[in-house]
């Protein structure tokens, strides 16, 4: 083999809306996972999105970027986020865990969460944003809230 920096192997990329790392353990609980967004309008800002990257087989600084971008890269990156991963022995594993907030969506459609380590594509996950359909309104005066199906509560007697 020659001396050349090889790209880190992608063990896993996920997409929740929560990363929750234990500071005693390290042990990382990934919370409400999901590879679509519905949305009843568009554009649509969705409030968090978190990327989950472990990367493995790495040597040295590595460059890596995240990215969302649309699946024909037809726009500018929804969001991009770059930095550097050191890997003092290629057997560690490198956990990277990002948040997004606000980020805004054009339109419905297939997006794509890419991981780059320079200028080599490492893996890509898939999300789908789709336009959700709204339940019809119940029949009654405009803008009154639909009736109540529970039955009312039990009054406290006290005893």
């Amino acid at each position: 083999m020659g001396d050349f920096a090889a790209d880190p192997d992608v063990l896993s990329l996920i997409v929740c809306d929560q990363i929750i790392t234990d500071r005693v353990t390290g042990k990382v609980s990934l919370i409400g996972m999901f590879a679509a967004v519905h949305s009843p309008r568009f554009p649509v800002t969705h409030p968090q999105i978190c990327v989950y990257v472990a990367l493995t087989e790495g040597r040295g600084k590595t460059p890596i970027t995240i990215r969302i971008v649309d699946a024909n890269e037809a726009r500018k990156a929804i969001v991009e986020g770059k930095g550097v991963v050191e890997f003092k022995d290629p057997r560690m594993i490198a956990n990277l865990a990002l948040q997004f907030h606000g980020l805004r969506f054009p339109e419905p459609g297939q997006y794509r969460v890419q991981i780059w380590s320079g200028s080599s594509l490492l893996r890509e996950a898939r999300l789908h944003l789709l336009k959700a359909k709204m339940p019809p309104r119940p029949p009654g005066r405009p803008g009154s809230p639909p009736p109540s199906e529970d039955p009312p509560a039990p009054e406290d007697t006290g005893v």
